[in-house]
Parts: C-alpha cells; structure tokens; sequence
C-alpha cells in the first residue's frame, strides 16, 4: 500500500511558506508551488543551503531532467493546491482577492512539523525567487498545457 504524503496539510504549509515570503501570489502562481515541493529530487535541491537559484530558466537549465513531467505534476496537483488555498483563507493565514493571494499571517517553521515540513520551509525562499517573474513567461518555461 503506499502512502500519499502530499496532503492538504503539506499543501497549506508549502503554498503559505512561499506567500509568508512572497507576500502575495497570483492564483496561477500558487498553483506552481505543489509541483516543485512534491518531486523530491527537486525539493532536496531548492532547500539546499547552497542552492540560490536566480531564475527559472537557469533552473530549467541545470536541472532539465527536473521538469520533464512537470505538466502531470501540475495537474495531479491542481485540486490538493486549491484544497490549501481554501485551508489557508478559512483559517486567517490569507486573504483572496481578485485572483491574488495576499499573506494575513506568516506560516512558521516548527520542529513538530517535521523534518519534510522543514524541507518545504528551506526551499520556500527559493521558491519564492522562481515565481518572481511573470505567470504567462513561467507557464510557458515550465511548458504547462493550458
């Protein structure tokens, strides 16, 4: 039996660590931060200490074998992401409003959380950097099917 650790929980505590940085996130740009936390190789990569990565091309371009099914991921992400978005907002972590996300309250790393919950607060900065330029340019870098 296997195990699905990609939750509303792990969800929540991905998309609001990345708002708590960014501040606010258009809704496609939150929709972008599931796929990057839940493949592994490439959350190990962004929550290294010594992984600053200045953009999603240059992203694209050292770690390529990264974003080959980026589009599954994406869409197998898609009800999970707007699942946290709901969470965030009913509980008083965020607010929505006109496609934007906006931070309310900032999401803190605690050692109850865990250490995957770790990976995601280590990464989130890195995160947040790669979803700095614009949603059209990203989708299209990251070859989402619309």
């Amino acid at each position: 039996m296997k195990i699905d650790y990609n939750n509303i929980g792990v969800g929540a505590i991905a998309i609001g660590a990345v708002l708590t940085i960014s501040k606010e996130l258009s809704v496609a740009k939150a929709t972008l931060v599931m796929p990057f936390i839940t493949h592994k190789e490439s959350l190990y990569y962004l929550a290294r200490a010594t992984t600053k990565v200045p953009s999603i091309e240059k992203l694209i371009a050292e770690k390529t074998s990264y974003f080959s099914n980026f589009n599954a991921r994406y869409y197998d992400a898609l009800t999970l992401t707007f699942s946290s978005i709901q969470y965030l907002t009913e509980m008083g972590y965020a607010r929505l409003d006109k496609g934007i996300l906006y931070t309310t309250m900032p999401i803190e790393y605690d050692t109850k959380m865990g250490t995957r919950a770790k990976k995601i607060f280590q990464a989130s900065n890195n995160v947040s950097t790669i979803l700095k330029g614009c949603d059209r340019t990203l989708y299209l870098n990251l070859r989402i099917q619309i």
